[in-house]
């Protein structure tokens, strides 16, 4: 997950909060881990979920919601100042564009601002790939009116950022460091998107800037541009970045943006209205109708605001820039968070297993099905054939190959579900982060002992793919599952050898006296071999030797 580093001086100034251990313990309520250093500074591990939080300023309105030093306010636009004309570009057709006024930037606040920048491109942006953002000087604008198509990057010239020499589009491309890291992303043959203004190249987007509108530690008025592949996601990124720069209480100039067929205005900070259940909000929290009263506070620490209640539901509004609020449940986690765990109590339940009054194979999937469910993974159902090349490249020997098989895609039966999961991911590495994944199925095993030298073991892998993942997040998985089978006290970790993982980074799973699984990081080497561009963690138990167990015991 996303973390955000910066002078500790800086956030308690931000927030006007002069005790470090009410800064931590508002971020470890917020679901963020922070950890103070020994040269002042502060590293704050954010929700990859929440954008906003991906900026200093984010993290700091939202402790000063939490703990009550502002109220949730809600901002509109000034002016519709620019007018973008799109002729959308073939491999990156969506813009949004806004301007924050007033924002006084100095040198800190500028390299926050940068970092910031680069912390979306890398994570929610995919390296550029689906999102990319440029920054602007508005005063060197020279003229509100843009236009964003594609150009000949042998006929457009721009003089790039940080340098003075003008140059074609296709030079761009091939001599700057930008050009060469970021170039063939949306280049189309000998056409390349390009923001133009009074005719003048200002952005080559996703490669860079032009210096004409280069920010200085004296600028101001900060214009803002986001394209992209994906439409919201690219509202989503200004959203995120208007509510940053907005926090030093500038005003907000809009865009009309004039598509061929449509037109829309950008940004829209305009609150969404989502309806919550209130028998659901009792059912899923635990609490009685007079707690209920408790709810409109801890919205308004969370950002939102109530607009009606009635005996049945209330309605309440989302604020702009939480582009993760998909459903009510989500309003009702907040609502949580906003309350405090602590405060709504708790209920010890036995795991189930320890009160079953039967036992088979089937209840044991069943459970670890709701509990990976319940920590968030998402079920995979593969085949048992898989591409070579993955079993290959992660070091397995031992499997069984197809004979004539119609296609290198199906040549290779799995020997473990690490091999489904790996190509699965390598197939899902442009959605939102994390990908938490399980697959409960059956594998391959080279028997010498049985009658067609092979058997089948039934088993189940889970897998987490984030811009940063560790051992320790399938360990604790690992726990969870384990102790819903009354079998938490029984497991041992011990080094393992597995060529696909990192050394000391990976642990063999004993039950009793026999290994049972292994987990661990996935070597980068193998990564980059496979083209995954982000780690990899994973976990793989054999539900037959854990059925075996449970029989026993």
């Amino acid at each position: 997950m996303p973390i955000v580093r910066t002078k500790l001086d800086t956030l308690m100034r931000l927030t006007n909060v002069s005790d470090v251990e009410t800064l931590k313990n508002a971020l470890f309520n917020l679901k963020c881990e922070s950890e103070v250093g020994e040269d002042g500074t502060i590293a704050v591990e954010v929700q990859s979920d929440r954008i906003d939080m991906f900026s200093v300023e984010g993290i700091a309105s939202a402790i000063k919601l939490y703990l009550g030093l502002e109220k949730p306010v809600f901002i509109q636009l000034k002016d519709l100042y620019f007018k973008v004309f799109v002729k959308p570009p073939t491999r990156r057709p969506y813009i949004a564009v806004a301007a924050v006024t007033n924002v006084n930037l100095d040198d800190e606040k500028l390299k926050l601002l940068i970092e910031f920048q680069e912390r979306l491109h890398v994570t929610f942006g995919r390296n550029r790939r689906k999102v990319a953002i440029g920054l602007h000087d508005l005063d060197k604008l020279p003229s509100p009116t843009l236009e964003y198509k594609d150009v000949n990057i042998d006929e457009t010239y721009m003089i790039p950022l940080h340098d003075f020499r003008e140059m074609s589009i296709r030079k761009v491309i091939e001599m700057t460091e930008q050009g060469m890291l970021y170039g063939s992303l949306a280049l189309n043959e000998n056409m390349h998107p390009a923001i133009l203004s009074k005719g003048k190249v200002i952005s080559l987007p996703p490669v860079i800037n032009s210096d004409i509108t280069r920010l200085t530690e004296n600028t101001r008025n900060i214009l803002i541009d986001v394209t992209g592949t994906d439409v919201n996601a690219v509202h989503a990124v200004l959203n995120s970045i208007v509510h940053a720069l907005s926090f030093y209480g500038g005003d907000v100039l809009g865009a009309e943006i004039i598509y061929p067929s449509i037109s829309e205005v950008t940004p829209d900070l305009r609150p969404r209205v989502v309806r919550v259940d209130l028998k659901l909000i009792s059912e899923w929290l635990g609490i009685g109708r007079e707690q209920l009263l408790q709810i409109e506070p801890a919205l308004n620490k969370m950002g939102y605001r109530v607009v009606t209640m009635t005996e049945k539901y209330m309605e309440v509004e989302v604020p702009y820039y939480r582009n993760d609020i998909l459903h009510q449940v989500d309003v009702i986690e907040d609502m949580a968070i906003g309350i405090g765990y602590d405060n709504i109590g708790f209920e010890e339940v036995e795991p189930r297993l320890r009160i079953a009054k039967g036992l088979d194979l089937k209840s044991v999937v069943s459970i670890i099905r709701e509990t990976l469910v319940g920590l968030g993974y998402t079920e995979l159902n593969t085949l048992t054939l898989i591409p070579s090349q993955i079993v290959e490249e992660l070091g397995f020997r031992d499997t069984a190959i197809i004979v004539n098989a119609p296609s290198n895609e199906i040549n290779t039966v799995r020997s473990n579900l690490f091999q489904s999961v790996i190509a699965t991911l390598k197939s899902s590495q442009y959605i939102p982060q994390p990908v938490k994944v399980f697959e409960i199925g059956e594998v391959v095993l080279n028997c010498p002992s049985c009658y067609n030298k092979w058997k089948n073991e039934l088993r189940v892998c889970w897998a987490i793919m984030d811009s940063e993942t560790r051992f320790e997040d399938v360990h604790a998985t690992l726990y969870s599952v384990l102790r819903e089978l009354g079998l938490e006290g029984v497991f041992k970790l011990r080094p393992c050898k597995a060529e696909m993982f990192s050394k000391e980074r990976c642990a063999d799973i004993y039950l009793g006296n026999r290994v049972a699984g292994v987990m661990g990081e996935v070597h980068p080497e193998k990564l980059v071999k496979l083209g995954i561009l982000y780690p990899v963690t994973l976990a793989e138990l054999s539900i037959n030797i854990l059925y075996s167990l449970l029989t026993n015991k």
